[in-house]
């Protein structure tokens, strides 16, 4: 019986670490079945192009493989899966140009760099992100920190090497479009320049200094470190050359915001004004010349400190919308609404008299009650009513907010009566013609003065909110067009697309501007001038805040 016993415990024993194993083996090895079987997927579709045909075969494989990343982070073959889903995504993007797809695909190299630095695909994935910075993003900048961090961590490898001719080659463009940016900024005439006015819009660690000029200036700005030994703060002068001053040099205009102390203004020489900024804190400045009128913006951040903005003393009051008690949507505490034109600038006017800057400010107020009662997010507006504010300072209103995004509201229009259907725009440089004269309609100037411009201010289009912009840009114009197709059969879906806004330069936070409907188009027209299509319009906006800020939350888990 003691031998039956023990034979019968040693067959359950047998039979317990069978099942075990038999039930180890697949758990364990389900990682790798799952990527082996998305390789052998992208090893099939990869020996072709993409097509009309196979896009979605490869949009699908694309998102595959970021799952896969995402449920086993700790595979040996997650750093494989973020590499292939980036060349993925790539390959979309060089056939079907659409920013949705090069945005992915930097994510992935984004995602592979900063999980998986030690990953052999790691140098390659960085060249391969420069390349969709400088040649998709035209974020020039962003890409030589990524071209030099490869040459000099791998400088003997394949992409070191790569990546040290494309260093070459950027600096070589940088050099002669310096060249030509100082051939800009002389003065077309021999005519001098007169400086009427100095105005600011600041925060305690933001501030945008605009100088009115009569002309275009040639310029020079310059920064005077503290001398705590004589009691002198940092200082920025610019120097306006061929100049004349129009305001009393004896009267400094003192601000006293915590960033910026007082601004004075000198006629420093018979043909040069020097207008010097007397600060309390400096980390960087940037400055850009505007056309018609002319003005000179000097923008600067001092240190966070988190106090509350202030505001000019000429410029209306603004419309601040606190949050109601429901707790804030996740990523998003405060967000700037711009109503586009105002006061002596009516915007485009339709064929029933219907002005756009009417429209677009009922809109602006609608989307602020909503965004305030439904997300309990803090909402302010750029005007509260039929008032003019510079495209320069609406910027600045955002930046000195401190705003979580920045959306600047308009509606179209067209010389083909017939032009239907909604887009959505982000900042960057464009070739595309009808862009450009939209940004010229908008910017108030000439389609010359937006190409010329384009060069001058190529530093200023990046920023390092370019990917989320793009983003935001395709949520909004997603949403709008699904929710209004619903509501009022189909929208024409005009996309997403890039242009010079004087409005959207210099925004440190991602930043678009909508082009809801043509106010020329007679049937546009009517809608526009209900107010219940104007709350539809609103709520569509809203539902793509909302799915902005959820696929945000999304991105930062990769």
């Amino acid at each position: 019986m003691r031998q039956v016993a023990h034979i019968l415990a040693r067959t359950l024993l047998l039979a317990v670490v069978a099942l075990l194993a038999a039930g180890a083996t697949p758990a364990g090895n389900k990682d790798r079945d799952l990527y082996v079987a998305a390789k052998k997927e992208y090893d099939v579709i990869a020996k072709t192009k993409p097509t009309a045909q196979t896009r979605g075969r490869w949009e699908k494989l694309g998102e595959r493989l970021e799952k896969f990343a995402l449920d086993f982070p700790r595979s040996a073959y997650a750093d494989d899966a973020l590499y292939h889903a980036g060349k993925v995504y790539d390959e979309l993007h060089r056939f079907d140009r659409r920013d949705i797809s090069l945005t992915l695909a930097i994510k992935s190299w984004r995602a592979l760099l900063a999980r998986y630095p030690k990953s052999p695909f790691a140098p390659e994935g960085r060249y391969r992100l420069a390349d969709n910075l400088e040649g998709g993003m035209g974020d020039v900048a962003e890409a030589r920190k990524e071209y030099l961090a490869l040459a000099e961590n791998y400088p003997k490898s394949e992409w070191g090497i790569q990546a040290r001719k494309r260093l070459d080659a950027l600096n070589a463009r940088a050099k002669a479009e310096a060249e030509k940016k100082e051939q800009a900024r002389a003065p077309a005439s021999g005519v001098k320049a007169l400086l009427s006015q100095i105005r600011h819009t600041s925060s305690p660690s933001y501030t945008r200094v605009t100088m009115e000029l009569s002309s275009e200036v040639r310029y020079e700005a310059h920064v005077l470190e503290e001398d705590a030994a004589k009691g002198l703060p940092p200082r920025i002068y610019v120097d306006l050359q061929n100049s004349r001053l129009g305001l009393d040099p004896t009267r400094p205009i003192a601000v006293q915001d915590g960033l910026l102390r007082q601004m004075r203004a000198a006629q420093f020489s018979p043909d040069v004004v020097r207008v010097v900024l007397d600060m309390s804190s400096l980390t960087e400045y940037r400055t850009f010349l505007l056309p018609d009128p002319y003005r000179l913006v000097v923008d600067i951040q001092g240190k966070e400190n988190g106090e509350k903005p202030t505001t000019p003393e000429k410029r209306p009051e603004l419309v601040s919308l606190p949050r109601s008690k429901k707790p804030a949507i996740a990523g998003l505490r405060k967000i700037v609404l711009d109503p586009g034109h105002g006061g002596k600038d009516p915007g485009a006017v339709g064929a029933n008299g219907l002005a756009e800057k009417d429209i677009v400010l009922s809109v602006a107020r609608k989307l602020a009650e909503k965004l305030r009662r439904e997300l309990g997010v803090e909402v302010v507006l750029t005007r509260k009513d039929d008032t003019f504010i510079a495209l320069e300072d609406r910027t600045a209103i955002a930046n000195a907010e401190r705003a979580d995004l920045f959306i600047s509201i308009h509606v179209n229009a067209s010389p083909n009566a017939e032009a239907r259907g909604l887009e959505t725009y982000y900042l960057n440089n464009t070739d595309d013609e009808a862009a450009i004269r939209l940004a010229a309609r908008e910017n108030a100037t000439s389609r010359k003065n937006v190409t010329d411009l384009q060069f001058t201010l190529s530093d200023l289009t990046q920023n390092l909110k370019l990917e989320d912009s793009i983003s935001l840009a395709h949520r909004l114009q997603g949403s709008l067009v699904s929710q209004m197709s619903q509501r009022y059969g189909e929208v024409r879906d005009l996309g997403v697309k890039q242009a010079l806004f004087y409005v959207l330069v210099g925004a440190r936070m991602p930043s678009v501007l909508v082009e809801a409907f043509f106010v020329t188009n007679r049937s546009d027209a009517r809608a526009l001038g209900k107010e219940a299509y104007l709350d539809d319009i609103a709520d569509a906006l809203l539902a793509g805040i909302k799915k902005y800020s959820e696929s945000a939350q999304v991105a930062k888990r990769l």
